[in-house]
């Protein structure tokens, strides 16, 4: 008894260990190499279209006893979007941080060369008109910044002067006493003029840098929204594409994966990990659960 059952745990191991070996003869990896490079064509066009040609490369590898895994990039052709948001046609790269507070318009000036130079044709005219914005606002701000220097510059002449006529009257009692008074009390007018003129340019400094920064705040919010709408652009092509095409894959283990390693959709730099079950596809496939079942089914992280 225990002899027979040595013998079937053997026969069980050198079965496994046949099958390892079978998936892995050059025969079956030539099988899933061409069958993977036909599903790589038949997912870009997909995606292509899908995405109105955003999908800027797509690559594809088989991992043994795991799956074939595609490597996509979504950022595209809009790659002024990953500028202003810090992702590719998704999350929508941000604006460049500047301090308005302390507005340096040569480094400005700098970005929007570096900007224009990294610009593409098929966003060229959104763009310019993104960094005509900014240019605009930064100018605005400078030169506001620069009539407040102008005019504290002329309150600290006027407030020497004054305190000189102080001294001298303090000391001269002589007929041009009333003559400096008329004069200190001229520059008090003049010094109360500027001081009015320079609440004025600092309430429109204020205003301008909270307009820059709603701006801001608006062209983000439009980006993040433009990503989730690619985001779901993408996934729902890669789940339609699986379903309607998916059977060419023939010679993919059953108990393996299809999986997407997707950049450009997640947050902060990551990607967009998406990982389906070879089985979930088949289901789809022979019509058992719909596309946007297989969706769901899918694992989904960013890493």
């Amino acid at each position: 008894m225990n002899k027979q059952l040595i013998s079937s745990a053997i026969i069980t191991v050198i079965a496994f260990a046949s099958g390892n070996l079978q998936a892995q003869t050059p025969a079956e990896l030539a099988a899933i190499q061409r069958e993977v490079g036909i599903m790589e064509n038949i997912l870009s066009s997909a995606l292509q279209q899908d995405t109105d040609k955003k999908i800027r490369a797509i690559s594809a590898n088989y991992l043994v006893e795991q799956g074939v895994v595609f490597e996509l990039d979504v950022r595209g052709t809009s790659r002024w979007q990953t500028i202003f948001s810090s992702v590719p046609n998704a999350p929508l790269p941000p604006l460049p941080d500047i301090d308005f507070s302390n507005v340096n318009v040569e480094f400005i000036s700098e970005q929007v060369e570096v900007f224009s130079e990294q610009a593409v044709e098929s966003s060229r005219e959104a763009y310019q008109q993104a960094m005509e914005v900014m240019r605009e606002g930064a100018e605005r701000v400078r030169e506001i910044a620069e009539q407040e220097r102008d005019v504290s510059r002329d309150l600290r002449e006027l407030e020497r002067e004054k305190r000189d006529l102080e001294f001298a009257s303090r000391h001269d009692n002589s007929a041009a006493e009333k003559e400096l008074e008329q004069r200190k009390k001229a520059l008090e007018k003049d010094i109360a003029k500027l001081e009015k003129q320079q609440t004025t340019l600092t309430k429109q400094q204020q205003q301008l840098r909270q307009d820059i920064q709603a701006k801001q705040a608006e062209r983000e919010k439009q980006q993040a929204a433009e990503q989730q709408k690619l985001q779901t652009q993408v996934n729902t092509s890669i789940s339609l594409t699986l379903c309607d095409y998916g059977s060419g894959l023939r010679s993919l283990p059953n108990d393996e994966h299809v999986s997407f390693i997707i950049k450009g959709l997640a947050d902060n730099n990551k990607r967009l990990i998406k990982i389906f079950n070879k089985a979930d596809i088949k289901k789809c496939v022979v019509g058992d659960i719909k596309a946007s079942d297989l969706a769901l089914k899918a694992i989904s992280y960013q890493f």
